[in-house]
């Protein structure tokens, strides 16, 4: 199992437990309220609603990747979109108690007389502080996982259409080395004859020709020719 899908599990697993909290608090202060005073709260209501649909949907997601590979529930462009909802959901969820809680000043200090009142407002304030929490993992989750799937598909492997369990890191673009040829100056091949010309030619300067030096001829060495040459004389035979 990859970093991301550990990561992955502990931030939906963190946000099925905010859901399965919130929607509990949240339904009991709204039935508490109803049945004493005949209203509800605001944020209790989208409490449970945000709750609900976190407990509901993100365990689905968990399952079927987990059961059948390649779901179209499993693909991270809808995984993005719907968690982006939910991120959003919670972050109202806390807002609107905040906002609710502080126009009226009560809950800002659970120290009333009676009992029920301090009981609610406990849980508000569990209400206020999981709907963050879970607003802050959500989004960190989304936005990972967003910058890894464009890192990819910049790097020319696109993964909307697949799973997080079946990621896997695309490697880095390198370039490719270019290999130069050697050059060759036509000059290289010229006889050589042209280029001792060029060596021991002068060219015109300031109007004045000099004559064209050649390349110094070795000297003959002198070869001694004797002046005569001697032949060998007859024999001399003894006359009879």
């Amino acid at each position: 199992m990859g970093w991301l899908q550990i990561l992955r599990l502990a931030a939906l697993s963190f946000a099925v437990l905010s859901g399965i909290i919130v929607a509990s608090l949240s339904a009991h202060i709204t039935a508490f309220i109803e049945e004493n005073f005949a209203t509800y709260y605001v944020y209790a209501a989208l409490g449970i609603a945000t709750g609900g649909l976190t407990f509901f949907t993100v365990p689905v997601l968990l399952l079927v990747d987990f059961l059948r590979t390649g779901a179209f529930t499993s693909y991270i462009i809808v995984e993005l979109s719907w968690l982006s909802v939910l991120w959003v959901l919670w972050l109202a969820t806390g807002a609107l108690t905040v906002n609710d809680t502080a126009a009226v000043g009560v809950f800002q200090s659970c120290d009333y007389i009676f009992v029920w009142v301090n009981q609610i407002c406990h849980e508000t304030q569990a209400i206020e502080a999981f709907s963050f929490l879970a607003w802050i993992v959500l989004m960190g989750y989304t936005v990972t996982l967003l910058v890894i799937a464009l890192i990819s598909a910049r790097r020319g492997k696109p993964i909307w259409t697949s799973s997080v369990k079946q990621y896997a890191p695309a490697p880095a673009a390198t370039a490719q080395p270019v290999i130069s040829q050697p050059e060759y100056k036509a000059d290289a091949f010229a006889p050589q004859t042209a280029q001792q010309q060029l060596l021991y030619q002068q060219p015109h300067q300031n109007g004045v020709s000099f004559q064209q030096q050649h390349p110094p001829q070795p000297a003959a060495s002198p070869v001694s020719v004797p002046s005569t040459v001697s032949y060998p004389t007859q024999p001399s035979y003894p006359q009879v």
